[in-house]
């Protein structure tokens, strides 16, 4: 579960449940985003392993399975028996093929674009920009190169790509395109290390400092090399920081909900999430990223607008999931990365780059705001809907919250 890209929380239940199953009645774990190391006892006989992940990697349907595994274990069971379940779930395959998600990473990126202000000609550089540069990311991936090093030869490979196709473009149309910037960074976004960020945060807001922390230190170390690969591009291109043209017209708001459904969906099949849990994402996103839109549009200030709008995809998510037997965490995770402030972060770097402090860092802090408002909404949306959230005590079986005030009637 930990090298699937789950929170801490979820592997320790898993293993509790293991070790219920396999009589073990006093266990003890310390998770760090790479690393296990388990302690169990039994009377005065203890055992300590260190098990390592070699890479991180994200894997929603393994997430899924396992988690359905740990509350579907027996009351008794023997260690072969668990074993071999284990192994089954380790050898499922991916459920899409290659091609198809790489389409499906194109057009992911391509709705992104759209919500950023891009225009036809935007989405249409980068649909082909985005998918080459994904396919190359999981060639270089599988050939085991440095993560951070293709993390950011990819970020400049996709925006150096997108450029170059609107250059084909503006030659038809003899103009270049005011919105030019709109699809320079979504055609890299699909590099955004969403699961490492998102269960930090939640890691982070349980006070489980072990994972949060480094978890945390990783998705700024990838969000970090994403930035040195797009910099290079944009410092070549001349791209302007200036804000694109707003989208206008009747046909904005059904494109912006379209945009939203597809954009998840995309990116929930590149996290191998199921394909109802992946259909049931895009619809929260529909639904909770369009009023975050909305009230920005009236004014409100864009974190406001983003910690209530990943707070109702939050609420939708934990809806949906019970109403139709699905993984929360595998849903919530695509359905908020619709909220990624990528246009204020392609400002604050050519803004730095054009030595305008000022403007750079108000982009930067609207940037982090974007990103803790993210986080913020959704951890408060898994507190309201989750008592394992609520509560730093573990919830037990059939305990009601009048228990934990007044004690169990026949304590």
């Amino acid at each position: 579960m930990l090298g699937s890209g789950t929170s801490g929380l979820r592997v320790r239940e898993v293993m509790q449940a293991v070790a219920a199953t396999v009589g073990l009645r006093d266990i003890s774990a310390q998770i760090s985003f790479t690393d296990v190391v388990l302690t169990v006892r039994r009377r005065s006989t203890f055992r300590t392993q260190v098990s390592e992940i070699a890479r991180p990697a994200v894997d929603a349907h393994r997430i899924d399975l396992l988690q359905r595994f740990g509350q579907t274990l027996p009351a008794r069971a023997t260690v072969a028996e668990v074993s071999g379940r284990l192994d089954a779930i380790e050898n499922q395959p991916k459920l899409y093929r290659a091609w198809l998600t790489v389409l499906l990473v194109a057009l992911a990126c391509a709705s992104v674009t759209v919500l950023g202000n891009g225009g036809p000609r935007e989405v249409a550089a980068v649909l082909p920009a985005s998918g080459l540069a994904y396919a190359a990311h999981r060639v270089w991936q599988r050939l085991d190169l440095n993560h951070l090093a293709s993390v950011a030869t990819t970020a400049a490979l996709a925006t150096g790509l997108y450029v170059g196709f609107t250059r084909i473009i503006d030659l038809a149309f003899a103009a270049p395109s005011p919105r030019l910037a709109a699809g320079f960074i979504c055609a890299a976004i699909f590099l955004i290390p969403g699961f490492p960020l998102v269960t930090a945060g939640l890691d982070l807001a349980r006070v489980d400092m072990e994972t949060g922390v480094p978890r945390l230190a990783y998705a700024l170390m990838v969000l970090l090399s994403i930035t040195i690969g797009v910099w290079l591009v944009a410092t070549a291109s001349g791209i302007s920081p200036d804000a694109v043209p707003t989208l206008t017209g009747a046909w904005v708001w059904p494109a912006w909900m379209v945009a939203s459904w597809c954009a998840v969906f995309g990116w929930a099949v590149m996290f191998n999430a199921p394909w109802q849990a992946a259909v049931a994402s895009g619809v929260c996103a529909a639904l909770g990223n369009v009023p975050r839109l909305l009230l920005i549009e009236f004014g409100v200030k864009p974190y406001i607008a983003t910690f209530i709008g990943c707070f109702l995809m939050g609420l939708l998510c934990a809806v949906a999931a019970r109403a139709f037997d699905l993984n929360k965490i595998i849903m919530t995770v695509p359905t908020v990365l619709v909220s990624i402030p990528g246009a204020p972060l392609l400002r604050t770097l050519l803004y730095f780059d054009k030595a305008d402090i000022v403007s750079a860092m108000t982009q930067g802090v609207s940037t982090i705001l974007a990103v803790i408002s993210l986080v913020a909404g959704l951890a408060a949306a898994r507190m309201l809907t989750d008592p394992e959230w609520t509560f730093t005590r573990p919830w037990r079986p059939g305990e009601r919250l009048s228990h934990r005030l007044f004690g169990r009637p026949d304590a």
